[in-house]
């Protein structure tokens, strides 16, 4: 009788396994949504084209901002996955230096930040002991484009203003690793925490103009900036179907 009772339960434990193991890697679409704080490295800027002349570039800065990803992908068998993304991304402008007046000058304004990626993940097999039980790690990375924005920039200092409200689109990449967690009462709801490294792959271009005090006179310029990208710390949640 014990006999029977001890197979019984080794068959019990090696079924329960396998059900385990079948659900992390059992194919399928999932949708998700994720909620970023962001913090954007400084822009630098390598130069400003006016009418007059190129002038010296410097730097564009922000501060910490927040934003929102939309995902939706496709789970396969061999643990990767593959999800079309979009992402939106704002923090407030903070300070700006660029060409001979504008030094370290205010700034008011946003960056606004639309991307599409297209990612991948892998998800490593979950953790069985430990304090870290039911978590499994992923790793990813994405090729996607975004939309930048200078929104209603102004640099300002006593003598001159330079004004931007425009945008650029550019090619851009990410890395993401991440753990997740599948909740036991609800097998199909991940809950997922992730940071992230994007970074546009090519330099862009926004149109302004600067207002010189005090004759009031305008003119147009063009600023180059390069994107040294930003770090997200994501908090989202996924439903697998």
């Amino acid at each position: 009788m014990s006999h029977m009772l001890m197979l019984a339960l080794a068959a019990g434990t090696s079924l329960a396994a396998g059900a385990v193991a079948q659900a992390e890697t059992t194919p399928g679409p999932y949708v998700g949504l994720s909620l970023a704080y962001s913090v954007p490295a400084d822009q630098d800027i390598d130069g400003v084209d006016t009418p007059f002349g190129r002038q010296p570039g410097g730097y564009m800065s922000s501060d910490p901002g927040a934003g929102v990803t939309f995902s939706a992908g496709w789970r396969f068998d061999n643990r990767i996955r593959v999800e079309v993304e979009y992402s939106y991304r704002r923090s407030d402008l903070d300070r700006g230096s660029a060409g001979g007046a504008l030094r370290n000058a205010a700034t008011t304004g946003h960056l606004r930040q639309s991307s599409i990626f297209l990612n991948g993940y892998y998800d490593f097999a979950k953790v069985e002991q430990g304090p870290a039980r039911g978590i499994s790690p992923y790793a990813g990375a994405g090729i996607g484009v975004t939309h930048m924005n200078w929104d209603n920039a102004r640099t300002s200092n006593s003598d001159e203003v330079a004004w931007h409200d425009t945008s650029d689109d550019a090619t851009a990449a990410q890395i993401m690793v991440g753990f997740a967690y599948e909740l036991p009462q609800a097998p199909n709801i991940v809950l997922t925490a992730e940071l992230r490294h994007t970074r546009l792959l090519e330099s862009i271009t926004f149109d302004g103009d600067i207002l010189v005090n005090p004759r009031r006179g305008a003119f147009p310029i063009s600023t180059d900036v390069t994107d040294k990208g930003r770090t997200d710390l994501l908090i989202g949640i996924r439903r697998q179907f």
